[in-house]
C-alpha cells in the first residue's frame, strides 16, 4: 500500500495556505462580514462548484490511485490548516473569540462540508469507465 510522499503533503499544505490567502484577499477588508448575505450564500455555492471539477484533478495528480484515501488528505489540509490560519487571523490578530466560527458561518460550511464532497468525489472517481487501449 503506498502513502503520500512528504513532497505531497508540503504540496497540499502550501495550497491550503495560498487557498486561504486568496480568500482572505478576496474578502478585504473585513473578511465578507460587510456582504450582504445573499453574496455569502452564493459564495459559498460557488466555491462548492469550483471544487466539484478541481477536487478530481487533484486526486489523480496524487502519488497513488487510493482516491478515497487520499480525498481525507485533501479535507484534512483545506479545513484543518484553514480553521487554524482564520483562527490566528480572526482571533488571535483580530482580537475575535471563538464565537467567530457562527458569525463566519459562511467560513465554517466548508471546515464541514469538504469531509462530505470529496469522498464523494473520490467514489465517482473510482466508478469512472476505464479506458482501453
Amino acid at each position: 500500500m503506498t502513502t503520500l510522499t512528504p513532497k505531497t503533503h508540503l504540496a497540499l499544505l502550501l495550497m491550503s495556505f495560498l487557498t486561504w490567502g486568496f480568500f482572505v484577499l478576496l474578502g478585504l477588508p473585513d473578511y465578507y462580514q460587510s456582504w450582504p448575505f445573499s453574496a455569502k450564500v452564493a459564495a459559498c455555492i460557488a466555491v462548492t462548484i469550483l471544487y466539484i471539477p478541481l477536487a478530481p484533478f487533484i486526486l489523480k495528480r496524487m502519488d497513488n490511485k487510493q482516491y478515497v484515501k487520499n480525498s481525507f488528505w485533501l479535507a484534512l489540509y483545506l479545513t484543518v490548516p484553514l480553521f487554524i490560519y482564520d483562527y490566528v487571523f480572526i482571533v488571535l490578530l483580530g482580537g475575535d473569540n471563538m464565537t467567530f466560527i457562527f458569525r463566519y458561518w459562511y467560513l465554517s460550511v466548508f471546515y464541514f462540508s469538504f469531509w462530505v464532497q470529496f469522498p464523494l468525489t473520490a467514489r465517482f472517481i473510482m466508478n469512472e469507465p476505464t479506458e482501453s487501449l
